[in-house]
């Protein structure tokens, strides 16, 4: 099954469900979405648990809204229904998974290794000296503050 929005696994869930989710989503094995974890927050010397923490609130379960966004829910919820020949049993009907979408799954895995190969780019060119002359001190703070405004203009655009 793959899933049309990055939502927390109940299914493959230690903690959180956060690297399940992320594992359902890029149709890849969850242990290596964790193991990369471990890996990042220990070279980030624990920001990767900050990141954890803030996903977990960020990221809803199957069926239900996105936090902090008002709208429709994209997966709805299962619903319960009463029997009329036994009104003391209750039913429930869950709602069909969509079905799977091979080249948004290639989208979403080639996105993620573009990413994954861009930022590794960066780190060896780092090392290299290639970024002595850049602040990143000044240079950090202005990518967040990008990133979020133009998630908020594509916002404003629909």
């Amino acid at each position: 099954m793959s899933a049309t929005r990055l939502e927390r696994s109940v299914r493959n869930k230690v903690v959180g469900g956060v690297c399940g989710g992320i594992a359902e989503y890029l149709q890849i094995d969850p242990t290596l979405v964790r193991v990369f974890w471990v890996i990042a927050t220990i070279m980030t010397a624990g920001l990767g648990f900050l990141a954890y923490i803030v996903l977990v609130v960020l990221m809803p379960l199957p069926g239900q809204p996105t936090p902090f966004v008002q709208g429709p829910v994209a997966n709805p919820p299962a619903s319960a229904t009463t029997d009329p020949a036994n009104p003391d049993q209750t039913t429930v009907i869950s709602t069909p998974a969509a079905p799977s979408d091979p080249e948004a799954t290639e989208r979403r895995r080639a996105t993620f290794g573009y990413f994954l190969v861009a930022l590794g780019v960066v780190f060896f060119l780092a090392n290299l000296g290639a970024f002595r002359i850049v602040r990143w001190d000044y240079i950090w703070p202005l990518v967040f503050i990008a990133a979020g405004a133009w998630l908020l203009a594509g916002r404003i655009r629909r």
